[in-house]
């Protein structure tokens, strides 16, 4: 995983040309660039920088798309934290506004999800970073299982399923479009699927 490089954020000029690259893939990304399409020199060029002053702020460009996906799965883990923290409320309206605003936020930041998942099938550190974000959401679910009666290993493994289930319905319907279904018919099957395994041992 990737970490802020000190250096840019005492520079307000680094972070400057920072955001300048981020912006850039997230441009080329939006056009339809694959992520073996964004090699350095595309990206720079696109940026109006020059890739010394890229190297200066990125490893590579894995440690480009790693910064600009450390940004969307902040909110993507703030919106499930809604419904996931201990002291929410156990409802399917809370449930489903929940996961209505995930879909949204896979919806907004679909592009990057495209490339991450594509990237995610060679590249072991992406693929580490998002079966991290996975496994946070996972170990808040297994919590949430736990209090609805679940034992450890019943809830480990629903968690498990209900969280990979929830990944690949909103990447095939908001980065694919292959499910042909409206955004409400997606809601409310995830949600009725949480909420009955939810109050099956409640």
């Amino acid at each position: 995983m990737t970490a802020p490089n000190k250096r840019t954020r005492e520079d307000p000029r680094g972070r400057t040309t920072e955001l300048a690259f981020l912006r850039a893939t997230e441009r080329l990304l939006d056009e339809g660039a694959s992520y073996r399409d964004l090699n350095v020199s595309l990206v720079a060029e696109r940026a109006g920088r020059t890739r010394t002053a890229f190297y200066a702020r990125f490893k590579d460009r894995n440690d480009l798309l790693l910064s600009l996906l450390a940004e969307s799965t902040t909110e993507v883990l703030t919106v499930l934290h809604l419904f996931l923290a201990s002291d929410s409320e156990f409802s399917l309206v809370e449930l489903t506004k929940s996961v209505r605003s995930l879909l949204a936020a896979f919806s907004e930041h679909s592009t990057l999800i495209r490339a991450v998942i594509e990237a995610a099938g060679y590249e072991e550190d992406i693929a580490e970073y998002w079966d991290n974000v996975i496994g946070q959401v996972i170990d808040a679910a297994r919590e949430r299982l736990k209090l609805s009666g679940f034992g450890d290993a019943d809830a480990a493994a629903a968690a498990t399923t209900l969280v990979w289930m929830t990944e690949r319905m909103c990447y095939q319907h908001t980065v694919r479009g292959r499910l042909g279904l409206s955004d409400d018919a997606v809601v409310a099957s995830i949600s009725d699927v949480w909420f009955a395994v939810l109050r099956s041992r409640s």
